[in-house]
């Protein structure tokens, strides 16, 4: 081993000590001790600890961050409009393809007091197609959202992507980088996170679909990072698959993260997210767009 892989190989290590440290502690802590406030502490700390694993490795190693950060996204409008309404629109046709596919799961009853706490606004949603639309417009100018993920995006595609990059590629650090961001969400799928632990084979069968979604989401954020040299257009993608990708189980009738759906979190309504990252993977080259 050369000097410079030891140099890459130095602040992976000790980015992904330090995150799997806390998540995987705080599961045991739960695991041990059954109270919910150790898996209540992770879920909140979950979007922060990527950033500040990456402030840490970065004071002790002294090598900074190889993929840059700028809150000025507008200046390039054709990743903007590529990060705010793409992979939204993908979680959106998954979730009518769903309901295509269970016809009688779908209520045509959304609750806005399923996300907004004492809302009694009940909505009727006669056109899901249009219902659709205003929900992944709403979601791409969600700033606020796009900010707090941006904790999560400086950590894994910020700061260890840009290192996993120079020692493994693009396509395979893409591929790797998703992979352990899956494995960093276990401890919170684990105790019912994203999915009903009513599901077959839960939990197991819940972190193995979570493993896959956070693969195929991980290679759609880190070609937009690595594209743009800029993480908060990834940050942009991942607010707006939150906002978006919460809203199709509150249509459903039995309200429940299933592993086919309706969530993207679900293997059929993730159909066109993965179809959306083998584009993107097999694209010839990742260059600035």
């Amino acid at each position: 081993m050369n000097k410079e892989e030891k140099n890459l190989n130095k602040p992976i290590y000790i980015y992904l000590i330090i995150v799997f440290s806390v998540c995987y502690g705080l599961g045991l802590i739960e695991f041990i001790t059954k109270t919910g406030k150790a898996y209540s502490f992770l879920g909140i700390m979950f979007t922060f600890v990527p950033v500040i694993a990456g402030m840490i490795t970065k004071r002790i190693t002294k090598q900074k961050s190889k993929i840059s950060l700028s809150l000025n996204v507008w200046k390039n409008k054709k990743a903007w409009l590529f990060s705010a309404f793409v992979p939204a629109s993908m979680i959106a046709l998954g979730s009518i393809l769903y309901f295509i596919v269970f016809n009688k799961d779908y209520s045509g009853v959304f609750e806005l007091g399923n996300i907004i706490k004492d809302s009694s606004i009940i909505i009727n949603v006669q056109n899901p197609i249009f219902f659709a639309l205003i929900c992944i417009v709403i979601s791409a100018v969600m700033i606020p959202i796009q900010l707090l993920e941006l904790g999560e995006e400086i950590g894994w595609r910020g700061y260890l992507l840009g290192f996993q990059k120079e020692k493994y590629g693009e396509k395979k650090a893409a591929v790797i980088n998703g992979f352990e961001w899956g494995l960093s969400h276990f401890p919170l799928i684990y105790f019912g996170f994203n999915y009903s632990l009513d599901n077959p084979g839960a939990p197991w069968s819940n972190m193995l679909l979570m493993l896959l979604c956070c693969l195929v989401l991980g290679i759609i954020f880190s070609y937009i990072a690595i594209k743009t040299n800029n993480v908060m257009y990834s940050a942009v993608m991942h607010g707006a698959v939150n906002i978006i990708g919460e809203i199709p189980v509150f249509l459903s009738f039995d309200k429940i993260s299933g592993l086919l759906g309706p969530n993207p979190t679900g293997l059929l309504a993730m159909t066109f997210l993965i179809i959306l990252a083998l584009i993107l993977f097999f694209r010839k080259t990742w260059s600035e767009v």
